[in-house]
Protein backbone atom coordinates (compact mmCIF):
# COMPACT_ATOMS: atom_id res chain seq x y z
CA UNK A 1 0.00 0.00 0.00
CA UNK A 2 1.31 3.40 -0.81
CA UNK A 3 0.91 6.13 1.30
CA UNK A 4 1.82 10.04 1.61
CA UNK A 5 2.65 12.41 3.99
CA UNK A 6 1.92 16.07 3.47
CA UNK A 7 4.54 18.32 4.08
CA UNK A 8 5.54 22.41 3.72
CA UNK A 9 4.97 23.26 -0.62
CA UNK A 10 2.73 20.54 -0.96
CA UNK A 11 5.71 17.89 -1.00
CA UNK A 12 5.52 14.40 0.15
CA UNK A 13 7.09 11.02 0.43
CA UNK A 14 5.73 8.21 -1.82
CA UNK A 15 5.68 4.76 0.27
CA UNK A 16 5.69 1.35 -0.79
CA UNK A 17 6.22 -2.18 0.50
CA UNK A 18 9.85 -1.75 -0.52
CA UNK A 19 10.03 0.86 2.21
CA UNK A 20 10.37 4.82 1.70
CA UNK A 21 10.97 5.73 -1.96
CA UNK A 22 12.10 9.52 -3.72
CA UNK A 23 10.39 12.22 -2.36
CA UNK A 24 7.58 13.17 -4.76
CA UNK A 25 7.53 16.76 -6.28
CA UNK A 26 5.12 18.50 -8.29
CA UNK A 27 4.78 18.82 -12.12
CA UNK A 28 6.16 22.28 -12.87
CA UNK A 29 6.82 24.18 -16.81
CA UNK A 30 10.16 23.42 -17.04
CA UNK A 31 12.07 25.46 -20.21
CA UNK A 32 13.17 23.13 -23.23
CA UNK A 33 16.49 21.77 -23.16
CA UNK A 34 18.74 23.90 -25.27
CA UNK A 35 20.19 21.79 -28.21
CA UNK A 36 23.21 23.57 -29.33
CA UNK A 37 23.82 23.27 -33.26
CA UNK A 38 27.25 23.14 -35.05
CA UNK A 39 27.30 25.94 -38.15
CA UNK A 40 27.40 25.12 -41.34
CA UNK A 41 30.28 24.58 -42.35
CA UNK A 42 31.35 23.46 -46.02
CA UNK A 43 34.37 20.96 -45.24
CA UNK A 44 31.57 19.18 -43.04
CA UNK A 45 29.36 18.58 -46.28
CA UNK A 46 32.41 18.50 -48.86
CA UNK A 47 30.59 15.19 -50.18
CA UNK A 48 27.00 17.04 -50.79
CA UNK A 49 29.10 20.09 -52.36
CA UNK A 50 31.61 17.98 -54.43
CA UNK A 51 34.39 20.47 -56.40
CA UNK A 52 34.07 21.42 -59.69
CA UNK A 53 36.52 20.31 -62.69
CA UNK A 54 39.65 22.49 -64.32
CA UNK A 55 38.02 23.50 -67.49
CA UNK A 56 39.65 22.24 -70.38
CA UNK A 57 42.17 24.03 -72.02
CA UNK A 58 41.93 26.31 -74.42
CA UNK A 59 38.11 27.48 -73.13
CA UNK A 60 38.56 30.02 -71.07
CA UNK A 61 40.55 31.90 -74.17
CA UNK A 62 37.50 30.94 -76.53
CA UNK A 63 35.12 32.33 -73.10
CA UNK A 64 36.94 35.95 -73.68
CA UNK A 65 36.88 36.64 -77.39
CA UNK A 66 33.30 35.50 -77.19
CA UNK A 67 32.69 38.71 -74.70
CA UNK A 68 35.09 40.74 -76.58
CA UNK A 69 32.73 40.20 -79.94
CA UNK A 70 29.70 40.79 -77.71
CA UNK A 71 31.07 44.11 -76.41
CA UNK A 72 32.03 45.04 -80.08
CA UNK A 73 28.67 44.43 -81.51
CA UNK A 74 27.38 46.72 -78.69
CA UNK A 75 29.75 49.39 -78.72
CA UNK A 76 28.55 52.06 -81.33
CA UNK A 77 31.24 52.70 -83.83
CA UNK A 78 33.47 55.86 -83.48
CA UNK A 79 32.29 57.65 -85.86
CA UNK A 80 28.33 56.95 -84.40
CA UNK A 81 30.04 58.38 -81.23
CA UNK A 82 31.61 61.23 -82.80
CA UNK A 83 28.13 62.20 -84.07
CA UNK A 84 26.62 61.91 -80.93
CA UNK A 85 29.17 64.11 -79.01
CA UNK A 86 29.13 66.61 -82.12
CA UNK A 87 25.73 67.29 -81.80
CA UNK A 88 25.59 67.23 -77.86
CA UNK A 89 28.46 70.06 -77.67
CA UNK A 90 26.47 72.08 -80.58
CA UNK A 91 23.13 72.12 -77.88
CA UNK A 92 24.64 71.97 -74.51
CA UNK A 93 26.20 75.44 -76.58
CA UNK A 94 23.31 76.80 -77.57
CA UNK A 95 21.58 76.00 -73.53
CA UNK A 96 25.06 77.86 -72.00
CA UNK A 97 24.91 80.74 -74.38
CA UNK A 98 20.75 80.82 -73.81
CA UNK A 99 21.53 81.16 -70.03
CA UNK A 100 24.12 83.90 -70.07
CA UNK A 101 22.47 85.73 -72.81
CA UNK A 102 18.71 85.17 -73.23
CA UNK A 103 18.22 88.02 -75.55
CA UNK A 104 14.49 89.05 -76.11
CA UNK A 105 13.35 85.76 -75.44
CA UNK A 106 11.11 85.48 -72.35
CA UNK A 107 9.28 82.53 -72.81
CA UNK A 108 10.96 81.09 -70.27
CA UNK A 109 14.13 81.05 -68.31
CA UNK A 110 16.74 78.43 -68.10
CA UNK A 111 18.28 78.07 -65.12
CA UNK A 112 20.98 75.16 -66.09
CA UNK A 113 21.50 72.38 -68.94
CA UNK A 114 23.12 68.85 -67.89
CA UNK A 115 24.05 66.14 -69.57
CA UNK A 116 22.85 62.93 -68.40
CA UNK A 117 21.67 59.48 -69.41
CA UNK A 118 23.58 56.45 -71.36
CA UNK A 119 25.88 58.70 -73.47
CA UNK A 120 27.23 61.00 -70.25
CA UNK A 121 28.16 57.05 -68.84
CA UNK A 122 29.65 55.83 -71.66
CA UNK A 123 26.93 53.02 -71.87
CA UNK A 124 25.55 53.70 -75.34
CA UNK A 125 24.37 51.11 -77.47
CA UNK A 126 24.91 50.75 -81.14
CA UNK A 127 21.51 51.18 -83.39
CA UNK A 128 20.45 53.97 -80.38
CA UNK A 129 22.30 56.94 -81.18
CA UNK A 130 20.36 59.08 -78.79
CA UNK A 131 22.07 61.60 -75.56
CA UNK A 132 19.92 62.77 -72.69
CA UNK A 133 20.31 66.59 -71.74
CA UNK A 134 17.86 67.87 -68.87
CA UNK A 135 17.03 71.77 -68.89
CA UNK A 136 16.02 73.15 -65.42
CA UNK A 137 13.59 75.71 -66.24
CA UNK A 138 13.58 79.29 -63.53
CA UNK A 139 9.60 79.46 -64.37
CA UNK A 140 7.06 77.18 -64.57
CA UNK A 141 7.22 74.99 -67.74
CA UNK A 142 3.98 74.71 -69.97
CA UNK A 143 3.73 73.19 -73.19
CA UNK A 144 3.79 76.09 -75.01
CA UNK A 145 6.77 77.61 -73.33
CA UNK A 146 8.50 73.79 -74.13
CA UNK A 147 7.55 74.09 -77.79
CA UNK A 148 8.83 77.84 -78.05
CA UNK A 149 12.01 76.60 -76.32
CA UNK A 150 12.93 73.73 -78.69
CA UNK A 151 12.22 76.41 -81.70
CA UNK A 152 14.78 79.42 -80.52
CA UNK A 153 17.58 76.37 -79.94
CA UNK A 154 16.88 75.06 -82.95
CA UNK A 155 17.49 78.90 -84.47
CA UNK A 156 20.75 79.28 -82.56
CA UNK A 157 22.12 75.82 -84.28
CA UNK A 158 21.17 76.71 -87.46
CA UNK A 159 22.81 79.81 -87.07
CA UNK A 160 26.23 79.13 -85.94
CA UNK A 161 26.00 75.78 -88.13
CA UNK A 162 24.63 76.72 -91.30
CA UNK A 163 26.05 72.81 -92.94
CA UNK A 164 24.03 70.82 -90.98
CA UNK A 165 20.55 69.40 -91.21
CA UNK A 166 18.73 69.65 -88.56
CA UNK A 167 15.25 68.61 -87.32
CA UNK A 168 13.03 69.58 -84.11
CA UNK A 169 10.64 66.76 -82.75
CA UNK A 170 8.36 67.91 -79.48
CA UNK A 171 5.76 66.09 -77.82
CA UNK A 172 3.20 66.52 -74.98
CA UNK A 173 5.34 64.26 -72.29
CA UNK A 174 7.71 67.83 -71.55
CA UNK A 175 10.89 67.04 -74.10
CA UNK A 176 12.02 67.35 -77.41
CA UNK A 177 14.16 65.89 -79.59
CA UNK A 178 16.80 67.57 -81.65
CA UNK A 179 18.06 65.20 -84.84
CA UNK A 180 20.67 65.18 -87.50
CA UNK A 181 21.09 62.69 -90.05
CA UNK A 182 23.73 60.24 -87.85
CA UNK A 183 22.84 60.94 -84.23
CA UNK A 184 19.83 63.17 -82.04
CA UNK A 185 19.72 64.66 -78.47
CA UNK A 186 16.82 64.44 -76.78
CA UNK A 187 16.11 67.11 -74.15
CA UNK A 188 14.10 66.47 -70.65
CA UNK A 189 12.58 69.63 -69.53
CA UNK A 190 11.99 70.01 -65.48
CA UNK A 191 11.80 72.64 -63.08
CA UNK A 192 12.92 73.79 -60.51
CA UNK A 193 12.38 72.37 -56.95
CA UNK A 194 10.18 74.79 -55.09
CA UNK A 195 8.61 75.61 -58.16
CA UNK A 196 6.80 71.93 -58.13
CA UNK A 197 3.92 72.35 -55.27
CA UNK A 198 3.16 75.57 -57.60
CA UNK A 199 1.73 73.18 -60.71
CA UNK A 200 -1.11 73.57 -62.28
CA UNK A 201 -2.42 70.31 -64.09
CA UNK A 202 -4.30 72.33 -66.43
CA UNK A 203 -2.13 74.86 -67.44
CA UNK A 204 1.61 73.10 -66.72
CA UNK A 205 3.27 69.77 -67.81
CA UNK A 206 2.72 66.70 -65.62
CA UNK A 207 4.33 66.27 -61.81
CA UNK A 208 5.39 62.99 -62.29
CA UNK A 209 7.15 63.76 -65.32
CA UNK A 210 9.04 67.09 -64.09
CA UNK A 211 10.14 65.09 -61.07
CA UNK A 212 11.46 62.31 -62.98
CA UNK A 213 13.36 64.15 -65.66
CA UNK A 214 14.51 66.47 -62.26
CA UNK A 215 16.10 62.80 -60.52
CA UNK A 216 17.53 62.04 -63.85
Amino acid sequence: MARGGGGRGGRGFMMGRGGMRMPFFPKKNFPPSFVPRHPFDMALCEQVFPRVKPLPSGSEESFTQALLKRNTDLTPTPQEQAAVLNLVTMVQTAFDNLVVAPGNFDACQVEEARQVGSFKKGTMLTGHNVADIVVILKTLPTKMCVGALGNRILEDLKKTNANEVLALCTNDRGFFEISSSEAAVRVLVATVQYNLRKLDPEIHMDYKTLQSHLAA
